[in-house]
């Protein structure tokens, strides 16, 4: 298994851009004092998101160890996705509000958002909110095995279970339905820029395109983790993943070698241990 540490770190690596990102954009959605409505929800998607990712960045190491590698390496992809996201939709922001002063959207900009920006806004709501989901599946989980590690799996803890699987469960459902719909507006975009003439529309088009897509990708991203969630809170799965950190807190390794003659002392009772295997 790798070293949890560097799971960890490599967690934080790409945690900490993807903060950045959702800052930066965060600061300039709330420049726009006079922004349309649609603009005004996406700011409560981008704190949440935050929020979330921030969560995601403290777990510690034996939890991801206990989260396993699979959810590890997609947890990575759904940062980076949320990231780049951000990044797509505050270069298509800016461009929207070049002729803004001191930060208002002037009536110049809010006339252009039309259809095809609220387009892109909608998309990049429904991406943050799916990463919010996600990402707080992930720490809840975490919670859930961290709460049990030092008791037993009771009535009230199967109950917990159950939640959680069904919260999950409901969450794949969601991003199924949220996949359709994006199948869709991608149809429909693409139909109705066939029956126009090309255009000062015709970059809206190619941008309302270009952030649904970063919107399928990372959705599809989402159900492979939520899907590796789900395994992970089955109460066989939770009662395994205990144990094996019951285990390996109980593991004694004395310098930088696990043979040979060792010699320490330990003070108090000691169980679950054996010596002389590498």
């Amino acid at each position: 298994m790798p070293d949890p540490l560097s799971v960890a770190a490599s967690i934080i690596s790409v945690t900490v851009p993807a903060l950045h990102g959702t800052r930066l954009l965060l600061d300039d959605l709330n420049k726009i004092i006079d922004a349309p409505q649609a603009v005004q929800s996406l700011k409560d998607d981008v704190a949440s998101a935050e929020m979330a990712l921030q969560s995601l960045q403290a777990i510690k190491d034996p939890e991801w160890e206990v989260l396993g590698q699979t959810v590890a390496s997609q947890s990575k992809a759904a940062i980076k996705n949320c990231a780049r996201a951000c990044g797509v939709f505050r270069d298509n922001l800016q461009s929207w509000t070049r002729h803004s002063q001191e930060g208002r959207l002037s009536w110049q900009d809010r006339a252009k958002v039309g259809f095809f920006k609220e387009r892109q806004i909608k998309a990049m709501s429904e991406q943050l909110q799916s990463c919010k989901v996600t990402f707080n599946s992930a720490v809840g989980i975490v919670t859930l095995y961290s709460s049990i590690r030092h008791t037993h799996i009771t009535e009230e803890i199967r109950q917990t279970i159950s939640i959680k699987e069904a919260e999950i469960s409901k969450a794949i459902t969601s991003t199924d339905t949220q996949l359709v719909e994006v199948d869709s507006s991608l149809g429909e975009i693409r139909l109705t820029n066939s029956t126009h003439e090309q255009g000062p529309k015709e970059e809206d088009v190619r941008n309302a395109v270009k952030q649904i897509e970063e919107e399928r990708v990372a959705l599809d991203c989402s159900r492979k983790l939520l899907e590796e969630l789900l395994s992970k809170v089955q109460e066989d799965a939770v009662a395994r993943a205990v144990n094996e950190s019951r285990t390996r807190s109980t593991e004694v390794k004395f310098g930088d070698y696990n043979s040979g003659f060792q010699a320490g002392t330990i003070n108090g009772p000691i169980s679950g241990i054996s010596f002389g295997a590498k």
